[in-house]
């Protein structure tokens, strides 16, 4: 067989070993998506908290006001972590899929290099999702405990 059609039939087995990381990196930019909505969400909300407090002079309600900012701020920390860890994770499997292509393109054995990469970005994702997960914890204990809906009767 001639070697520019075993290159070429190489090349496109790399493509299709790279197609499922490109597909993870579709899924890390949801996810980010949702984690820069939910942060846009609080930050809206810690704006419309502050101008409130600005113009308030009732000490209760600057007191629950400055509780709930610093609810706010704690929630958009656990966002800023995902997101971040979120990045990181999607540049490495980026790098999963250049390695592939250079380990072939360079005919180098860069498997453990590869490995490497995705467990790490793998291990990253997990840690982006345990944050979001804290971030939604916080956001229903502050729900939970009245900050939010505190003037509506649930009935029970």
């Amino acid at each position: 067989m001639n070697t520019d059609v075993v290159n070429i039939l190489t090349m496109a087995k790399v493509i299709q070993t790279a197609v499922a990381p490109v597909f993870l990196i579709t899924g890390i930019a949801a996810t980010l998506g949702v984690l820069s909505n939910r942060l846009a969400r609080i930050t809206d909300r810690a704006r419309t908290l502050e101008r409130k407090l600005k113009t308030s002079s009732d000490e209760d309600f600057n007191h629950s006001l400055t509780t709930e900012l610093r609810a706010l701020l704690k929630r958009a920390r656990y966002i800023h972590l995902a997101f971040s860890l979120s990045v990181l994770s999607a540049t490495l499997v980026s790098a999963v899929v250049m390695l592939l292509f250079m380990a072939n393109i360079q005919s180098v054995n860069l498997g453990t290099a590869i490995a490497l990469c995705f467990m790490i970005a793998m291990v990253l994702l997990i840690l982006a999702f345990i944050s979001l997960l804290g971030e939604v914890y916080l956001a229903f204990r502050s729900m939970r405990r009245g900050m939010i809906f505190a003037d509506i009767d649930l009935g029970e």
